[in-house]
């Protein structure tokens, strides 16, 4: 466990609301390969985050990556598909390893309270 246990779990997303690991990780997910309307940013974005934590997942055991980005990209809604974004997500670690991956990948959050930690 990491020393900011005691830190909010969940991704902070805006507006005081967070989500799990997994399902930001979906999120980034659609929006890279399923969200022509969004920004080229915001899905050059999720595309860093995708190869990011798939990438530390995989550093630390998890085997599926290529299945999970495979199920992502053509948009299946399954209950394998949530059970491997979990599993990934675990795989990085608490909320606070999660984040400093995504901040490694060079994507801030405006929510992000673990930015003010020094």
């Amino acid at each position: 466990m990491s020393r900011y246990h005691d830190m909010p779990e969940g991704v902070p997303v805006g507006n005081g609301h967070r989500i799990s690991p997994a399902d930001f990780l979906l999120m980034a997910g659609f929006l890279a390969y399923r969200a022509p309307l969004a920004s080229a940013d915001a899905r050059a974005a999720a595309r860093r985050i995708l190869d990011a934590v798939l990438c530390a997942a995989a550093a630390h055991g998890f085997a599926d990556s290529a299945a999970l980005e495979s199920m992502m990209a053509s948009a299946e809604k399954s209950a394998d598909v949530r059970s491997l974004a979990e599993q990934a997500s675990a795989a990085v670690g608490d909320t606070f390893a999660y984040m400093q991956v995504i901040r490694g990948a060079g994507v801030a959050l405006e929510a992000d309270p673990y930015t003010l930690i020094t």
